[in-house]
């Protein structure tokens, strides 16, 4: 008898620090749970990522949370290119849309949104900004975008970027 009670005991004191750590691993799992000392990561899908030939632009950090500044952004983005008229289909009633474009580059380059957070004060975008490596030499220009949607959320955005380097193959390095 208590033998049966000690493990009953047991297993209702683990029972619930099992529970917790799958919970928890679970969360961790779906990239939406923050870990002790980072903030939440924000699922995003991407849109477009590409490098668009002969384009010529400044660099753009925009946010979009509704139709007209989508369509906006998307004319801005794609003029003097191939992309087609109409942007691609966002649900603005529950996305929005990030995108990053690097300035014109000399050659081969490459920008990526890595992680999308979620902070106290607002989202905070971190990018991959790989140019040309100094060797590379091309006939045309390129300017790179890469362009996700995301659940909506409130709050300011705040971009952050880290410089890597685009080989001249093409593959970006770091």
């Amino acid at each position: 008898m208590k033998v049966a009670m000690i493990r009953v005991l047991s297993l209702m004191l683990t029972l619930p620090l099992t529970l917790a750590a799958c919970s928890t691993a679970g969360a961790g799992a779906t990239g939406t749970a923050g870990t002790a000392g980072n903030p939440p990561s924000v699922p995003f899908q991407t849109v477009l990522q590409t490098s668009l030939p002969g384009q010529s632009g400044a660099q753009k950090r925009e946010l979009a949370r509704d139709a007209v500044a989508w369509k906006a952004l998307w004319d801005e983005l794609r003029e003097g290119s191939n992309l087609p008229a109409e942007p691609p289909a966002v649900d603005f009633e529950h996305e929005m849309v990030i995108a990053a474009a690097m300035e014109t580059q000399g050659c081969v380059s490459k920008v990526t949104i890595r992680t999308v957070t979620q902070t106290a004060d607002g989202l905070v975008v971190n990018l991959l900004e790989a140019p040309p490596a100094p060797n590379c030499r091309c006939i045309t220009s390129e300017r790179p975008l890469h362009i996700v949607k995301l659940a909506k959320q409130a709050g300011p955005v705040r971009f952050t970027a880290e410089r890597g380097e685009t080989s001249c193959g093409g593959g970006s390095t770091r």
